[in-house]
C-alpha cells in the first residue's frame, strides 16, 4: 500500500516535481537563471501560450482536436492590431471585435465537425489552411506596428510597477476555467461528453452541443491569447501565433489529458506550459541551441507517459 501511495503522489505530482528539478538544475548550470529579470521573462512570455493551452485542454477534454489554433491566433492578431494601425475603431472594441472573431472561427470548427461526422483533427486541418488565407488577406502580408499605449499595456505594464499585467490576466482566464470545469455542471458535462459520449448521450446529455460550446469558448480563449501576445510583441503579421497550437497539445498531453477526452487536470497543464518555458529559457541559457531542446521536450514528454502509466497501474 505504500509504495502504490508513493507511486501515486509521483504521478500526480509529476509536473511540479519536474518544474522543480528544472528549476534547480538550471539554477546551479546558470548563474542569471534565478534572477528576478530572468523569472519574470519566463512568466510573461509564456502567458500567451498558457492561455491558449487553456483552450487546448477544453477542446481535448470534451473529446476533440483542433490544428487550426495557430492561425486562429493569427487571424485575430492581424485584425486588431490592421484595425488599430488604421484608425478604424478604438482599444476596447478592437479587442472585442478579436475575441468575438475567433469564437465564430472556434464555432465554425465545432460546427464542421459535427455536420460531416468526421474526426476533429481532420476537419481542423482543412479549417486551417482556410484560416491562413483568412489571415493573409487581412494584413495583406503587411506586419502592423504603431499600436496604441492602452493597448500594449495589457502586454507590457505592471500593476504598482512590479506585477505584470498579462500575468494577472492569464491567472484570471485560467482560475475560472478551472472554477467552470471542476465546480459547474457545465464543466461535468464538457468531461462527460469526452469520456463516454455515448452514455452520455443515453444520460440526456446533448453532447453535440456541449462539443460545440467547448469549441467556441475555446475560440474567445485564443482571441484573448491573440490579443495578448500581440501587446506583448508589439506588432503583428500573419505569422504570429502560428504553430501555438502544437505547444499547447504538448503541454496537456505532457501533463496527463487523456487523447480520448473525458480526462486532465488543467492547473498541471499550465504547470507543464511553464516546465516547457524553463527548458527553453535555461538550456538557451547555458547555450544549448534549439536541437537539444527538441531532444529534451521529447525525453521530458516520455517520462511523463511512463508516469502516467504507472499512475493507471496503481489506481
Amino acid at each position: 500500500m505504500k509504495k502504490k501511495s508513493v507511486g501515486q503522489f509521483v504521478a500526480n505530482w509529476s509536473m511540479v516535481i519536474l518544474l522543480l528539478v528544472l528549476v534547480v538544475f538550471f539554477g546551479i548550470m546558470s548563474d542569471v537563471f534565478l534572477t528576478p529579470t530572468n523569472i519574470t521573462n519566463i512568466l510573461v512570455q509564456n502567458v500567451h501560450v498558457a492561455v491558449c493551452t487553456t483552450a487546448v485542454f477544453i477542446i481535448m477534454v470534451s473529446g476533440g482536436c483542433d490544428l487550426s489554433i495557430g492561425y486562429q491566433v493569427s487571424v485575430a492578431a492581424v485584425l486588431c492590431t490592421k484595425l488599430l494601425a488604421e484608425g478604424v475603431v478604438n482599444v476596447p472594441v478592437a479587442i472585442l471585435i478579436a475575441i468575438a472573431t475567433c469564437a465564430l472561427l472556434g464555432a465554425f470548427n465545432g460546427f464542421m465537425t459535427l455536420k460531416l461526422k468526421s474526426n476533429a483533427m481532420i476537419v481542423t486541418l482543412g479549417t486551417m489552411a482556410i484560416f491562413q488565407g483568412v489571415s493573409y488577406l487581412i494584413s495583406g502580408s503587411k506586419t502592423f506596428h504603431n499600436l496604441p499605449k492602452s493597448l500594449l499595456y495589457l502586454g507590457q505594464g505592471k500593476i504598482a510597477g512590479v506585477v505584470p499585467v498579462n500575468v494577472v490576466i492569464m491567472l484570471v482566464v485560467v482560475l475560472v476555467a478551472i472554477f467552470v470545469l471542476v465546480k459547474t455542471s457545465i464543466g461535468r458535462s464538457v468531461y462527460a461528453a469526452g469520456d463516454n459520449p455515448e452514455a452520455a448521450r443515453l444520460a440526456g446529455l446533448n453532447v453535440g452541443k456541449v462539443k460545440l460550446l467547448s469549441f467556441t469558448v475555446a475560440g474567445a480563449l485564443v482571441g484573448i491569447s491573440a490579443i495578448l501576445l500581440a501587446a506583448r510583441s508589439g506588432s503583428a503579421d500573419s505569422s504570429t501565433g502560428v504553430g501555438i497550437e502544437f505547444t499547447g497539445i504538448t503541454a496537456c498531453v505532457l501533463s496527463g489529458v487523456a487523447l480520448k477526452g473525458g480526462e486532465g487536470t488543467l492547473w498541471k497543464a499550465i504547470i507543464a506550459v511553464y516546465v516547457l518555458g524553463i527548458l527553453a529559457n535555461g538550456m538557451q541559457l547555458i547555450n544549448l541551441g534549439t536541437y537539444p531542446q527538441y531532444i529534451a521536450k521529447g525525453v521530458i514528454m516520455l517520462f511523463s507517459l511512463y508516469l502516467s502509466s504507472k499512475e493507471a497501474k496503481t489506481a
